[in-house]
């Protein structure tokens, strides 16, 4: 009779345990760490910072890194976001440079 209590309750322990590790975070992530670049490898690199990744039940530093940077574009970091019951992670990405020039040279201008 034991036996066969304890094999469905083993399963479902398993399975709330494995269920836990794969939740989203429902606490913040630690401050960010300060972190020392390296020397620049050279001028076409950019410094991508470092960030707390949600690693099932805790969260783990990735460290920052030099990247290549790519034309007209910058990188903007990720964030985390407190989604009410839980965080929620939005990922960095090469976002285009928002240009202003020619703005000033339309204000400046009078229409006939």
């Amino acid at each position: 009779m034991k036996k066969t209590l304890f094999a469905p309750a083993a399963v479902f322990f398993l399975a709330v345990a494995f269920a836990a590790a794969d939740s989203k975070p429902r606490v913040a992530p630690p401050p960010l760490r300060v972190e020392a670049p390296t020397l620049q490898p050279s001028p076409a690199h950019v410094w991508v910072p470092g960030y707390w990744k949600w690693a099932g039940i805790n969260y783990e530093w990735v460290e920052g890194r030099w990247a290549k940077a790519k034309a007209g574009r910058v990188w903007a970091p990720g964030v985390w976001e407190n989604k009410g019951s839980y965080w929620a992670w939005t990922p960095g990405k090469w976002e285009k440079v928002k240009s202003d020039a020619g703005k000033g040279a339309e204000k400046g201008k009078k229409r006939k």
